[in-house]
């Protein structure tokens, strides 16, 4: 927990930090939280005390698990995908371990009455090992759309089986103690069969999320919803019969709150993972889309349900089982309790606010303003604003840490001490009656209600404030840029259709009455590529596959606004729309702000990198040896993945790749032989290949095809050379600078023996740098997207060989004195080309663009030193060292050199 509050503060500068954040709450507090009070919670239930002897085993199962946690992320954070494995299989074994305990418990117990809340937890700790498999898997990026599949199918398994079975068991006995009543043996017989079929559901939704279907994803988990309602009503049924019974000493009500507002949250939560898999079905990649739109539901599932029911539930646990009698027990509980209605209230708003702001619908938007009593807006909810609430609801958890420690304490000095009822009678005048107290508790309710709410009002309102004099929201977020004119809705809607193809939007400008509200009726019509729609106020459609159609909900238009496509690249390819409010007062349009990031950081500045750092930990050195022949006809597999890749220290590029790597697998194909390639998009957006070595009509086979589906594209390899393959699709220089490139090798007829040959494809790379407009759009934490700004402008961050810029600095190509070094060379670009030399080395062969400028046998004594090459040309050089030494092969535009176009060759003797 110290750990997790240490992260929250310093997020900022921890990379990978969301999933490090939920990681820390689901492995770290649940998962151990879980295997210490599913040990006491089954102990109680089977009345099976195990003797203190056995403690030590349970103690290394909790070591076990710990270690296990710390390995997962020690592994996640610089990649090291095995680190993660180690990592997964100790958590594995803690919580079968566990599993196995539990299970010898309920065999050694005689007729236990709640035998089936232990099963639940048996089942339970068996579905964990599932999800870190799942989860270790995905370290090792395996690409779309496994990568995807994989993550919903560990989602559902770790938060719906694992977490919510075990929760939802434990709430059978636990909801009615902490309500000091009974649950009825029948009542608890009937609520057992639901939870056989919340694991049945949860099992068929890993099913459905590992085959891609949304038929069978849906299916389970509307079979789980209605499994959990058969618990929910038994549990709803015994706070009813609580609230009808006379209590002397009322329940202790922050656990109650706390955990029925988690429970709560829950039930949205999981309603809205349904909601996504539905909304996904007639999009291809089922499963990787709904795992990344399950992103926006990590907020209700984490903060709303998870710490809220560990909270509520160790809030009772721990002054029960500190134990002390009565009256210390007692204190413990009104100590965890303090300010209990103020801290739920708070807290919920806070979570609320959260989640309505990042849903971006015009319903979501107008219970924002309910919630806040119309003091604040969806557009007004700034990064100031949010910090604020962040501040409050971290304070709020804070809370129970120190009254945590403050019922330990209460419980130590009220231990051994005789409650009221068995003391001898006094001449104190007795005890108020339940009926004198409950109007004091209402009261009390009432005013901590008022004051919770008034917080979250005090600090939304002094977060907009902030928001406004930092310049940090658009005009929308109040009166228009210039004006102070306020603008009323007028009540009515005008529904616009506008459609995505080429690059396009048809109509591009829409004219909306100001006051009225804009509803988008949008189409994808491009037969192949990706497309969405963003509007200055934050609405978005979402990705739309081509073909499919949606209804964006542009809110009540005020001002001039603009919409653009945020698929990288697209907006400057003129991607873009208008939406003009007619009527409106001049000047109110849209602020700068709302084209981007708050931050004010220059898109255009360099990204910094340490051109003589090593590489990454988990980066693996580029094999730049040329390929052995593959033999004739020649047919391979390329895929298309969008993966997180370190291009230099320090600095990890967005990427579009083929096979997973910036610059591709380098082929190779001999001179008249046919090589087929099967190009299969798992990306998420449409991708195309290029390959110049063919003589081929580009239509059938360099066509964009959308994610999932594949292309078989055949040429004859006729003519030698060192030739580009590379990604066709528009922005052309956006999919090269992200990677999309590679080296196709023929070599030319009776070409003589060299005893070394390398492969170096020179490319260079445009970055937005962090805090810059755009930078939050890349789809990998931590990632830099491309910048078509820079492209634009030809001003890129690096320039590098072979994918990384200082990895043949640290790992030298070799070669031995004497030896013939033959060293192919490709300038992929997307716009630079090269001057290749070797510092300390003569070419006698130069081979550029199919013909031989330079050979030995010419007999005139000739040399060359640099072989120039335009964008998208190759060639090769050959050379023999005479002395041992480190020699650099560099780009001699040494600009590009020292944006990282450089490698070593160490020559032994």
């Amino acid at each position: 927990m110290l750990a997790l509050v240490l992260v929250v503060i310093g997020h900022q500068w921890v990379p990978q930090a969301r999933w490090l954040m939920v990681h820390m709450v689901t492995l770290g507090l649940i998962t151990t939280s879980i295997m210490i009070w599913g040990q006491h919670v089954a102990e109680a239930l089977l009345k099976t005390r195990l003797a203190e002897e056995t403690r030590g085993r349970q103690l290394a199962r909790l070591r076990l698990l710990t270690v296990g946690v710390m390995l997962t992320i020690a592994g996640m954070l610089p990649e090291w995908p095995w680190l993660v494995v180690l990592g997964a299989l100790a958590v594995s074994a803690a919580l079968l371990w566990y599993a196995a305990a539990l299970g010898a418990q309920i065999r050694a117990a005689l007729a236990p009455r709640f035998a089936a809340t232990v099963r639940t937890y048996v089942a339970a700790a068996c579905l964990l090992p599932v999800g870190a498999v799942l989860g270790a898997v995905m370290a090792f990026s395996p690409g779309e759309p496994w990568q995807g599949r994989l993550l919903l199918a560990h989602q559902v398994v770790n938060v719906l089986g694992f977490v919510g079975l075990t929760v939802t068991g434990t709430l059978l006995t636990l909801w009615p103690t902490v309500l000091r009543t009974r649950l009825p043996a029948d009542a608890a017989q009937r609520a057992s069969g639901g939870l056989l079929g919340m694991l049945i559901a949860v099992l068929l939704a890993v099913a459905g999320a590992l085959t891609g279907s949304t038929l069978i994803g849906c299916a389970a988990l509307l079979g789980y919803l209605g499994s959990f309602a058969a618990v929910a009503i038994t549990l709803v049924r015994v706070a009813v019969q609580s609230a009808r019974q006379e209590h002397r000493v009322p329940p202790a009500l922050f656990p109650i709150l706390s955990i029925a507002a988690g429970m709560g949250w829950f039930v949205v939560a999981t309603t809205g993972l349904l909601t996504m898999w539905w909304r996904s079905a007639d999009a291809q990649m089922v499963s990787s889309l709904v795992a990344a739109d399950v992103q926006q539901l990590t907020v209700p599932f984490v903060a709303g349900f998870l710490l809220q029911v560990l909270f509520g539930a160790m809030s009772h646990l721990l002054p029960v089982t500190l134990g002390g009698g009565p009256r210390a027990t007692s204190a413990g509980l009104a100590v965890m309790s303090r300010g209990a209605v103020l801290r739920v209230v708070a807290y919920n708003l806070v979570v609320a606010l959260f989640v309505l702001a990042e849903a971006g619908t015009a319903g979501s938007g107008a219970l924002f303003s309910a919630l806040t009593l119309g003091t604040a807006e969806v557009s007004g909810f700034g990064s100031l604003s949010r910090v604020i609430l962040s501040l409050l609801g971290l304070a709020v958890l804070l809370a129970f840490v120190v009254l945590m420690v403050l019922a330990v304490r209460e419980n130590r000095r009220h231990r051994g001490a005789v409650p009221v009822s068995l003391k001898p009678p006094t001449s104190q005048p007795p005890a108020p009656a339940v009926e004198q107290l409950a109007p004091r508790l209402e009261r009390r309710a009432l005013t901590g209600a008022l004051l919770g709410l008034g917080s979250v009002l005090g600090a939304t309102a002094l977060g907009g404030s902030l928001d406004r004099a930092q310049g940090s929201l658009p005009s929308s977020a109040g009166a228009g840029a210039g004006t102070t004119t306020a603008v009323s809705p007028t009540g009515k809607t005008t529904t616009i259709a506008v459609s995505m193809a080429e690059m396009r939007f048809v109509p591009d400008l829409l004219e909306v009455p100001v006051g009225n509200t804009l509803v988008i009726e949008l189409s994808n019509d491009d037969p192949h590529d990706v497309h969405d729609l963003v509007l200055a106020t934050g609405a978005s459609s979402g990705r739309l596959q081509p073909g499919a159609s949606t209804v964006l909900d542009g809110g009540v238009v005020t001002h001039d606004l603009e919409g653009w496509c945020s698929i990288v690249g697209h907006r400057a390819m003129g991607m873009t729309l208008t939406v003009v409010a007619t009527g409106a007062s001049p000047g109110a349009t849209e602020g700068d702000a709302a084209h981007g990031n708050d931050s004010g950081a220059d898109e255009l500045a360099r990204v910094p990198a340490d051109m003589t750092a090593a590489p990454g930990s988990g980066y693996t050195t580029r094999d730049a040896r040329l390929p052995a022949p593959s033999g004739t006809p020649q047919r391979l597999t390329l895929q298309v993945t969008e993966v997180a890749a370190e291009i230099a220290p320090g600095v990890t590029l967005d990427a579009m790749t083929y096979d997973g790597t910036v610059v591709g697998p380098v082929l190779r194909s001999e001179l008249g032989a046919r090589l087929t390639v099967d190009l299969v998009n798992n990306g998420s957006m449409g991708h195309s290949l290029d390959l110049h070595a063919g003589r081929v009509a580009p239509d059938p086979v360099m066509r964009t095809i959308p994610p999932g589906e594949r292309l078989e594209y055949s040429i004859t390899t006729d003519h030698a050379g060192i030739w580009l393959y590379h990604c066709s699709t528009m922005p052309m220089s956006v999919h090269l600078a992200a990677g999309m490139i590679g080296a196709l090798v023929v070599p030319p007829p009776e070409l003589a023996t060299a005893d070394r040959e390398y492969v170096l494809v020179q490319s260079e790379h445009y970055l937005v740098p962090a805090g810059a407009a755009g930078s939050d759009s890349a789809m990998h934490e931590g990632a830099l997207p491309v910048s078509p700004a820079k492209i634009a402008a030809e001003r890129p961050d690096l320039t590098v060989f072979n994918g990384h810029a200082t990895q043949y600095v640290h790992a030298p190509l070799e070669a031995r004195v004497g030896e013939r070094v033959r060293l192919w060379v490709l300038a992929a670009g997307p716009s630079r080309g090269i001057s290749f030399h070797v510092v300390g080395g003569v070419f006698d062969t130069v081979f550029k663009e199919g013909a031989y400028l330079l050979r030995p046998e010419d007999g005139s004594g000739s040399g060359a030193q640099a072989l120039d090459l335009a964008a998208a040309q190759g060639g090769f050089v050959e050379l023999v060292f005479d002395e041992p030494g480190t020699y650099t092969a560099v780009n001699h535009s040494f600009v590009e050199m020292e944006r990282g176009a450089r490698a070593l060759i160490r020559v032994t003797a």
